[in-house]
């Protein structure tokens, strides 16, 4: 069919953008036009071809007689004559400056073509190929969406994103929880009571001072505020908000991203993590075009009903560069810039600017136009097109809104973050993976990921997934190494995607480090067995001691005054006890200065007038030495006190102490207490004397610590020897 330049060649443009307008699918709608244009031009084979792209070229290609057509190679025409092809025109399908595809009409036998039918040919197919084009961003945006929505609900957070006015946009329930009014704290006189937080100095903060309150001024709020939030029972909740800034294209804030974090459980002692989901919503509008030409040197002169109609410009407004006048101004100069490179070049232009419509609003409109030339090369006219892509403009606007909400919202979780497909091979990693673990994304593709799970947890991880790929999601703990070889425990979490039949087809998924809270738990676990213990045998002490001072005790008065010596040494120990508990060794000289300062005879650094300390300060106590050995050396130090060298008026103490190392490897402490100068009446006598002190030291320090002891009395005072066991094979000397 030759259609004319007139009312034929618009209606068939109108028909086919009424038969392609409601088709969302990129079958139906190539199908569509496949058969309006093999209906229109009478063609016995119309196909759109996208998979050679690398073999088309830029042009449209026209061959009316292929078997006598010099243009082609012998073998390009047989190459046509076996496929039944005569004649042709091929149409090349552009996204961007690349061509991706082409349009075929083929005829059995060799045709001519009008260059008007050419041109509609040109029109229809590229018409038919922004439709499909379009479909293809939707079908992309929504694939986004999709992500996006499954990325947040594996994120164990409230996700959300606020507006300028501090209103949510998008957020997923764990989020919401918090603001039932969808307004944040420090906007929402109804509910900013129910937050509280303050800062380093103690002081309470004001709502102006809370996370999304700073993030509107600038501020990023990262890793996150903690506040306590009282819910509608009255419950207290710790929360960690973050909020950090969204900025426009202008770089003017135009919202927030912000996460609130229920760390409730973490602060008192357990843990409590939240799935969460995101919504987005994008709505895409119809295509509008005009047809115009333009002479050769790029003056308008013809009339263009469509661009007139669209626009609301008269004729005479329209002629010549008065076109111009309908184009944003800020769009003019670059234009005009761009139109004139192309006369003077004689090329093709492909450019977008923004152009005011008879209502008063500018829509984004992409200029195709090309140079119609004669059978000498010269440029008789050219044929322009405008394109409506203020719908494709939007929707790329949109894209890159939701990437920079994304991106927003994964700098400020920290969680690591990966996605894998349905057999659990990863096909990528976040940033926060790549630098806790060291590993680039690439490497931790496939199953490289499982090299940085700690080698005894991998068959659990492994369980996990085939557990999970029966139906549900991932939960599992294990150890990950850090790129300093360092190991962390680490909660996965992951949740599936599904296609319309159900089958899993993606996972994405997070590592949330638990490590803390893990140890946090074995060390309670160990304090409180080790608080028993301890308690057992400190009433076992405490009764031997009441019962071995009752024994010796001449009456209540003197049972009241020796019990009370013998608990404040005891208290003493366990003041020294508590040190280890807390990490720090009791060194004997430690526990030997205690004695002797509490009773006098030492000041805080070790010296005495009468008394003389001689031996190295570094000798660390197993703590099961320790109470046993400080109750033997009160014993000596309060006898020296009350019958011995320290109450004696030219009495003196020596006490020397060193480390042996034994023929069997292991170590012993040997105490030295020398006393002189005090006056013996009779040494016989007072050897046979037994009191509760010296019944410790010979019978109970060799029972209960291995040790050999040497209890004396000399011409001027006691001399007593203790080697007691600190290190043995078998022994760590170092702790409990």
């Amino acid at each position: 069919m030759d259609v004319d330049d007139g009312g034929g060649r618009s209606a068939f443009l109108l028909r086919l953008g009424d038969v392609l307008r409601p088709l969302d699918e990129v079958a139906a709608i190539r199908t569509a036009t496949v058969r309006l244009l093999a209906e229109e031009f009478e063609a016995d084979r119309v196909e759109f071809v996208e998979d050679d792209a690398d073999r088309i070229g830029p042009e449209v290609v026209v061959h009316p007689d292929i078997a006598a057509d010099p243009a082609l190679t012998e073998e390009e025409r047989k190459e046509y004559a076996s496929a039944g092809v005569g004649a042709m025109i091929g149409v090349p399908l552009r996204r961007g400056d690349a061509v991706r595809g082409m349009l075929f009409v083929h005829y059995r036998r060799a045709r001519t073509f009008a260059d008007r039918d050419v041109a509609l040919i040109r029109d229809a197919a590229e018409r038919g190929w922004l439709s499909m084009e379009n479909v293809r961003a939707r079908a992309a945006l929504r694939r986004s969406e999709t992500w996006l929505a499954a990325a947040l609900d594996s994120v164990p957070v409230g996700v959300a994103v606020l507006n300028g006015d501090g209103r949510i946009v998008s957020a997923n329930a764990a989020y919401r929880q918090f603001l039932p009014g969808g307004i944040m704290p420090s906007r929402d006189p109804a509910c900013v009571d129910r937050w509280r937080a303050w800062g380093e100095d103690g002081e309470a903060l004001t709502s102006r001072d809370f996370p999304g309150a700073r993030a509107m001024r600038g501020d990023r709020v990262v890793p996150g505020q903690e506040m306590l939030y009282t819910d509608d029972g009255g419950r207290e909740v710790w929360t960690r908000v973050a909020s950090i800034p969204i900025y426009d294209e202008a770089a003017n804030i135009a919202g927030l991203a912000s996460t609130i974090t229920d760390i409730d459980a973490l602060k008192r002692g357990t843990e409590a993590l939240r799935e969460s989901e995101a919504r987005a919503r994008l709505l895409v509008d119809g295509i509008s075009q005009a047809v115009w030409e333009a002479m050769p040197d790029g003056a308008i002169e013809a009339d263009s009903p469509s661009w007139r109609n669209y626009t609301g410009q008269s004729y005479a407004e329209w002629r010549d560069y008065g076109w111009l006048n309908a184009i944003h101004p800020d769009d003019r100069a670059p234009t005009l810039d761009k139109w004139r490179n192309t006369v003077r070049q004689r090329t093709a232009i492909d450019a977008d600017y923004r152009l005011l419509g008879r209502d008063g609003r500018y829509r984004w409109m992409n200029v195709r136009a090309v140079p119609l030339v004669d059978d000498k090369g010269r440029i008789e006219k050219w044929l322009g097109m405008n394109i409506d892509i203020d719908e494709r403009r939007r929707l790329q606007q949109s894209v890159q809104n939701s990437e920079r909400r994304v991106r927003a919202l994964m700098d400020s979780v920290p969680q690591l973050l990966w996605r894998a497909d349905g057999v659990m091979r990863w096909s990528w990693a976040s940033a926060q993976w790549c630098a806790y673990t060291g590993w680039s994304e690439e490497d931790s593709r496939g199953l490289g990921w499982l090299a940085v799970v700690h080698a005894d947890d991998r068959d659990a991880v492994l369980a996990a997934w085939a557990v999970a790929g029966r139906g549900g999601d991932v939960e599992v703990e294990c150890r990950l190494h850090r790129r300093d070889g360092h190991v962390r425990w680490f909660s996965i979490r992951a949740t599936p995607i599904r296609d319309e039949h159900g089958e899993i087809v993606e996972w994405l998924g997070t590592a949330s480090d638990v490590d803390a809270l893990r140890q946090a738990q074995e060390r309670q676990t160990i304090l409180v067995a080790e608080l028993q213990h301890r308690t057992r045998n400190l009433i076992a002490v405490v009764q031997s001691l009441a019962e071995k001072t009752l024994l010796s005790a001449s009456s209540l008065d003197d049972f009241e005054h020796r019990f009370h010596d013998r608990l404040s040494a005891l208290a003493r120990v366990q003041g020294l006890l508590s040190h280890a508990t807390a990490g720090r060794k009791v060194s004997f000289c430690e526990v030997l200065r205690s004695e002797l300062l509490a009773l006098g005879a030492v000041d805080r650094d070790g010296w005495g007038e009468r008394v003389t300390l001689s031996g190295p300060a570094t000798v660390a106590l197993h703590t099961k030495l320790v109470q046993t050995l400080a109750l033997g050396l009160h014993e000596l130090a309060t006898n020296a006190v009350k019958y011995g060298a320290l109450k004696a008026p030219a009495g003196h103490l020596a006490i020397t102490w060193r480390v042996d190392e034994t023929a069997m490897g292991g170590r012993t402490l040997v105490v030295d207490w020398q006393e002189s100068g005090v006056p013996m009446l009779d040494v016989a006598v007072v050897s046979q004397i037994r009191g509760y002190g010296r019944e410790l030291i010979e019978r109970a320090l060799p029972y209960q610590l291995g040790a050999e002891t040497s209890y004396a009395f000399g011409k001027d005072g006691l001399h007593c020897v203790l080697t007691v066991p600190i290190a043995s094979p078998g022994m760590d000397e170092e702790g409990d």
